[in-house]
């Protein structure tokens, strides 16, 4: 409890004083009103006061809501609102958003700033003795919000014990050890943040907290001597490709943990090459399915590489977890052979309780403790994942995900636009970005930077269309649905 626990910008922070300090600040919103059960929204970018009041809120029975930093005010709000949450949690840079979300939404009741966070911990620190909580494992503990395909955000249920099976899966998964010095680039917000921040606090490692860009990377493996960390294929693309990346030492390196998307093997070839040590482990996993998925070894890389007949292994997400299970279901929910393409259906205990609110998606999505994906994939006789398409659309777009219905409803209100599809295409940057096909009104005439300004403040930045494509007529089926994936194949 006395080894230094967390790590940002040369703050240190020993797991005895983060405990303490997550106690305090979660045991002081009692005193604001808040009571057991209530959701209180995290929207801010990546510090240790975000880890305390996730610690803190699970010890004393509230239910954390995590909120990307990047979504704009109305975006927030249909969060908060449907959450019910009662406070929200934010930094200077969500501030003025959140006071904007205060003003819509009328269960909101309490902004937690920086300041404030701080005042509460000073004002409970010497009671802390005095502050205990029976928790049950089926209770809320969190809220992760996605979209289906409809676009609308969905808030995917946690309880305490799904969390910790989560964590104890994923610890076997990635072979995480008390004795890694981890970097923990992912924002926290999401599924991928919140399995590093609970494994690293379940075997005791230490942990770097940083908000992602390269040179912030550099410094922080060099300066603190990491051994551990997770990126995604563009990260690690942009950390190869920049001269800056050069001038630190990076040698330290033992574990690079990916996922999004499979690594090409150009860029996995010079990787090893640069990090001689680094063994590259990939995991598959969803927001609803939490940590739980597949994982491909570093041993199964360096086969890859090293076997012409096995370099196929580099384009499949690995095989189950231990204590997962995973098949390929059709529309019915019935098993497919080996080699046939249908739905990727997950079973662990680590999968969410449901949908907050939502008990026809809930329907649609879990069955007898399998968990449709949403992802389309096929199985191969050894047991090994290739994914071959989103079932749902969903662009990912520098490991964020991007719902193009919901881009849909935003551009669809243009007064020039008569309709609309929105894809993804390929980027060498980010893997994916987002194009709009769009056909206008008769009459009408407006430019590609027209329509992309119109998104300004309607949709965050990594959500806008970066070019948009007009034609006279979108494809469609027999049935009037737009066929998505013949604009993919035009634009791509």
């Amino acid at each position: 409890p006395t080894t230094s626990g967390l790590i940002l910008r040369r703050k240190r922070l020993t797991w005895k004083e983060l405990n303490e300090r997550a106690k305090a600040f979660a045991n002081s919103l009692f005193e604001l009103g808040l009571e057991r059960g209530d959701r209180v929204a995290i929207y801010a970018k990546n510090s240790n006061q975000w880890v305390e009041a996730l610690f803190g809120l699970a010890q004393v029975g509230l239910v954390s809501v995590t909120v990307n930093y990047r979504l704009t005010a109305n975006e927030v709000s249909f969060i908060v609102e449907n959450s019910g949450a009662k406070a929200i949690i934010c930094d200077e840079s969500t501030e003025q958003n959140s006071i904007e979300v205060k003003e819509k939404v009328a269960e909101l009741k309490q902004i937690i700033t920086p300041q404030i966070f701080e005042n509460l911990i000073e004002n409970r620190q010497s009671q802390i003795a005095n502050c205990k909580s029976q928790i049950e494992g089926d209770e809320p503990a969190m809220l992760l919000y996605t979209s289906g395909t409809t676009g609308f955000p969905k808030g995917a249920v946690y309880s305490h014990y799904s969390l910790l099976v989560g964590m104890l899966v994923h610890v076997h998964a990635i072979a995480s050890r008390q004795t890694h010095r981890v970097m923990l680039p992912s924002p926290l917000y999401s599924a991928a943040g919140i399995a590093g921040i609970y494994c690293a606090v379940y075997v005791g490692s230490q942990i770097s907290l940083i908000n992602y860009d390269v040179e912030t990377a550099c410094v922080t493996i060099e300066r603190d001597k990491i051994t551990f960390t997770n990126l995604v294929p563009t990260t690690i693309q942009m950390l190869l490709a920049s001269e800056v990346s050069k001038k630190y030492d990076l040698s330290s390196l033992e574990v690079l943990l990916y996922g999004g998307s499979p690594i090409p093997e150009p860029v996995l070839r010079e990787a090893m090459h640069r990090f001689p040590k680094c063994g590259f482990r990939q995991t598959f996993a969803t927001t609803e399915t939490g940590c739980a998925g597949t994982v491909l070894e570093p041993s199964e890389h360096r086969l890859a590489l090293e076997n012409v007949e096995k370099k196929h292994l580099l384009q499949s997400c690995g095989r189950p977890q231990t204590n997962v299970d995973v098949r390929i279901v059709d529309e019915e929910w019935n098993e497919l052979p080996t080699n046939e393409v249908g739905e990727i259906a997950i079973r662990t205990e680590a999968n969410m309780v449901g949908y907050w609110n939502n008990l026809d998606a809930t329907a649609k999505t879990l069955r007898d403790g399998w968990l449709r994906t949403g992802d389309m994939a096929r199985m191969e006789a050894d047991g090994y994942l290739y994914l071959v398409d989103r079932k749902n659309d969903m662009i990912v777009s520098g490991a964020l995900n991007v719902y193009p219905s919901e881009v849909e409803r935003i551009l669809q209100k243009h007064p020039s636009i008569f309709e609309v599809a929105v894809i993804g295409v390929e980027s060498e940057k980010w893997g994916e970005e987002v194009k709009a096909v769009v056909v206008l009104k008769e009459g009408e005439n407006v430019s590609e930077s027209e329509i992309i300004q119109f998104c300004e403040g309607k949709l965050a930045g990594f959500k806008k269309p970066k070019t948009v494509e007009f034609i006279d007529k979108l494809p469609r089926n027999l049935t009037g649905k737009i066929l998505k994936k013949d604009l993919r194949e035009r634009f791509n």
